[in-house]
């Protein structure tokens, strides 16, 4: 992915976790999810107290589209987390242009995206936060694991802090 930095972690799941702790998400915030997902990408969600608002996915892809994202935003939503499902990718462009023009932050789930492309770009190279998945079930395993990889130095040290349980 080229992505700067790279944190790994137990599994995606923590790498979500990780990623909505160091984005400072929490109660009173509203984190946009597909409704077509694994339970890792909304229950860490709940994890930080924030509240996750359920997108449809477009039918061809399975994944969100800015369409779908854009019915769902209120005052209160903060993030979104776009999945790039089963392999598939979004269209990426008119997302990326909804959540700059209304400030919401994007955080990339790419765990079942490893090689996928969008444009020329490969999966990981669309959010703020990228996470990755190593599960038995995902395209490159390690029976566990995960990563969260930014470009941002800030958000990978605090997620660092975090997954080390505040040692430095």
């Amino acid at each position: 992915t080229k992505i700067k930095y790279c944190l790994p972690v137990s599994h995606c799941t923590d790498a979500i976790h990780l990623s909505l702790l160091s984005l400072e998400l929490g109660p009173g915030d509203e984190i946009i999810v597909p409704d077509l997902t694994w339970v890792a990408s909304v229950a860490p969600i709940l994890y930080v107290g924030a509240t996750p608002i359920f997108a449809d996915v477009d039918p061809i892809s399975w994944c969100l589209s800015a369409e779908s994202i854009e019915r769902c935003i209120t005052d209160r939503t903060k993030a979104v987390i776009v999945v790039d499902l089963l392999g598939n990718m979004p269209e990426w462009k008119e997302i990326m242009l909804l959540c700059e023009k209304k400030n919401i932050t994007i955080v990339e789930d790419a765990a079942e995206g490893i090689g996928a492309t969008y444009e020329g770009v490969r999966a990981g190279n669309f959010g703020k936060i990228s996470l990755f998945s190593f599960n038995a079930t995902k395209l490159i395993m390690a029976g566990q694991g995960g990563a969260l990889c930014t470009d941002n130095e800030e958000l990978y040290k605090k997620a660092k802090l975090y997954s080390h349980h505040g040692i430095d």
